[in-house]
This record gives structure tokens, C-alpha cells and sequence, in this order.
């Protein structure tokens, strides 16, 4: 038990333990092997996840900073038509607004981690704030030529409105980006138990 307690200290979240026969009889015994190994599994589905965050976050915010750094580049050289210099503002701009937007998405997950955020649930309909969001990213779609289905009723739920705001502008902002040029996006609202 005690080397078992300590590969976790050192970050072994592979660590496992196992009594012999005679002791795994006793009930305590198989609930105190039971308790460790799923803290185990758990720590190291953890580490996982984090280590995979870190990772796709680092990548994902490194990307609007070379692009934001690429394109001041390009201006402090000068020599840009007002055309080109308003170009690359507007990237500059949008790289930006991109990086706080992940920051905001970052700092609403460790409020979720902390169970800070799920106080604010209250009800409230889903489909405005679906056709809302989509409005919100009008300028991104109509860019591209993509066309939206919604075809659903009105629906309402009990949630944090906030937060799952959040949820529905990365979705769509998504299938806007993965989308091809003239796509279609398709969003619908399905009725489940619970």
C-alpha cells in the first residue's frame, strides 16, 4: 500500500495495487484496493487530458501570434498600399480578438473546474440563443458563402446561458472554419430523456 501511495506521489498514475488471496477476503481490504485504484485511473485519465490540453492549447494559441507578429512585421516595413495596410490590421485585429476569446474559453473551464460558474442556472430558450449565435458570426459565414439549415422549434432549458453560449459560438465558429467554401451547416435540436 505504501509503495503504491508513493508511486502516485512521484507521478506514476500507473500505479495499482493488489493484495494477496487471504487478505483480498476481507471487505475492507477489497474497498481500500477498489478506492485506490480508481483515485489511480482517475489521476492518470487527468494527466492525460491535461497533458493533451496543454499540448492543442499551445499549438492553438501559438498560431494568431505568429500571425499577429507576421503581419506587424510587414508593416513596420512600410511600403504597403492603404489597401494592403488596412488588410493586414484587420488580420492583426481578428488574431487578436481570437486569442481573447480563448483566454475567456480558458478561464470559464478552471470557473467549471471550480463549480464557480454552475450557480448561474436558470431557464431560458435554446433556440433564440442558437440563431443568436449563428447572427453573432454572420460576417465569418456570409465570407465564405455558407448557408445554415435550422429547422427546429422553440425550445426551452434549465442551464447556465452564459456558458452554453460559449459552447453553441465554438461549435458553429467551427463548422463555419472546417466548412467549405458555399457549404452548408446544419444545426437541430433534438428532444431526449433528461
Amino acid at each position: 500500500m505504501i509503495n503504491g501511495l508513493n508511486r502516485l506521489a512521484k507521478g506514476d498514475y500507473k500505479a495499482r495495487i493488489k493484495f494477496g488471496k487471504l487478505i483480498r477476503r476481507h471487505p475492507a481490504m477489497t474497498e481500500l484496493t477498489n478506492s485506490f485504484n480508481t483515485l489511480a485511473e482517475e489521476l492518470e485519465n487527468t494527466e492525460m487530458l491535461r497533458s493533451d490540453f496543454i499540448n492543442n492549447f499551445s499549438h492553438e494559441f501559438k498560431t494568431p501570434i505568429v500571425s499577429i507578429a507576421g503581419f506587424a512585421k510587414l508593416l513596420k516595413r512600410g511600403k504597403l498600399d492603404p489597401q494592403q495596410q488596412m488588410e493586414y490590421l484587420n488580420v492583426i485585429e481578428e488574431e487578436s480578438l481570437r486569442l481573447a476569446d480563448m483566454a475567456t474559453n480558458v478561464l470559464n473551464m478552471t470557473k467549471v473546474e471550480n463549480q464557480a460558474i454552475l450557480s448561474n442556472v436558470t431557464k431560458f430558450n435554446l433556440s433564440e440563443q442558437l440563431r443568436a449565435c449563428v447572427l453573432l458570426l454572420e460576417r465569418k459565414w456570409t465570407k465564405k458563402s455558407i448557408e445554415f439549415s435550422m429547422d427546429f422549434g422553440e425550445h426551452l432549458i434549465e442551464g447556465d446561458e452564459e456558458l452554453l453560449k460559449q459552447i453553441w459560438l465554438n461549435l458553429v465558429d467551427n463548422a463555419i472554419k472546417f466548412s467549405p467554401k458555399g457549404g452548408l451547416v446544419e444545426i437541430a435540436i433534438q428532444d431526449a430523456e433528461e
